[in-house]
């Protein structure tokens, strides 16, 4: 219900748009290590990274020395789009906590708890 309600306030970018771009961001990479990261399928990342690219918001980059080697980057636009969508589900978080009033802090904690779980359930997997 949570990825929702933050999906319903992005405009032309999906959840797990928006993850692989925050990924290749954050680190450009190439596209194996970006499916392991990103915890998809390489089909599944390879028609993300299709509708990426057909907005113009990442690039193919060819590794040189390496032929069959693509390193991704995200393009000026996807850094703007990127932008974009942190703002409006920022925004979009902080109607949920306002609605939670006097709850709010507890909310918050609540989510830092989340967080850490399943941080640790990702490392003792791994």
């Amino acid at each position: 219900m949570g990825a929702r309600v933050l999906e319903r306030s992005l405009d032309d970018i999906t959840l797990p748009q928006f993850r692989v771009l925050m990924l290749i961001a954050s680190s450009p990479e190439r596209a194996n290590r970006l499916a392991e990261r990103a915890a998809v399928s390489r089909p599944s990342l390879t028609g993300l990274l299709d509708g990426l690219e057909t907005k113009g918001w990442v690039q193919r980059v060819t590794v040189e020395g390496d032929r069959r080697g693509v390193s991704l980057e995200v393009t000026a636009t996807g850094a703007a789009a990127l932008e974009r969508a942190e703002r409006a589900m920022t925004a979009e978080l902080n109607d949920v906590l306002h609605a939670a009033g006097a709850d709010r802090a507890r909310v918050i904690d609540g989510l830092g708890a989340l967080g850490a779980a399943i941080k640790e359930h990702h490392r003792a997997r791994h």
